[in-house]
C-alpha cells in the first residue's frame, strides 16, 4: 500500500513539474548559425513565426527532412520532404547554401 502510494505521489509530482514547464513563459530563442547563409529578404519581411521556421528548419534539417512535402509543390518542384521548401541547397556540413521561397505563402 506503501509503495501504491508513493509511486502516485511521485507520478503527481513528475505531472506537475511538467505541467509548470509547459506552461513556462521563458521561450528558448534559436538563433541561426553563422556557418548558414543569412536569411533572406523574404522571409525577414514577414511574421516572427515563419523567421523561426526558417531558423529551424536549417537548425534542426534531419528532423524536417523526415516529415513529407504536403502542399503539393513536390509535383511541380521536385520536393522530397518538407525541408525542400525551407533550404534549396545544403553544404557538405549541412549549411544551408540556398534558401527556398515556398514556405512563405
Amino acid at each position: 500500500m506503501k509503495k501504491l502510494k508513493f509511486t502516485s505521489l511521485l507520478l503527481s509530482g513528475i505531472l506537475a513539474v511538467g505541467f509548470v514547464s509547459g506552461c513556462s513563459s521563458n521561450k528558448e530563442v534559436v538563433k541561426l548559425d553563422p556557418k548558414h547563409k543569412p536569411l533572406p529578404d523574404y522571409v525577414l519581411n514577414t511574421s516572427e513565426k515563419i523567421i523561426e521556421t526558417y531558423t529551424m528548419a536549417a537548425t534542426y534539417p534531419e528532423v524536417v527532412a523526415s516529415v513529407p512535402c504536403y502542399c503539393g509543390c513536390n509535383e511541380q518542384d521536385g520536393h522530397m520532404s518538407n525541408l525542400d521548401c525551407y533550404i534549396d541547397q545544403m553544404g557538405p556540413d549541412n549549411e544551408v547554401q540556398e534558401w527556398d521561397a515556398m514556405s512563405i505563402s
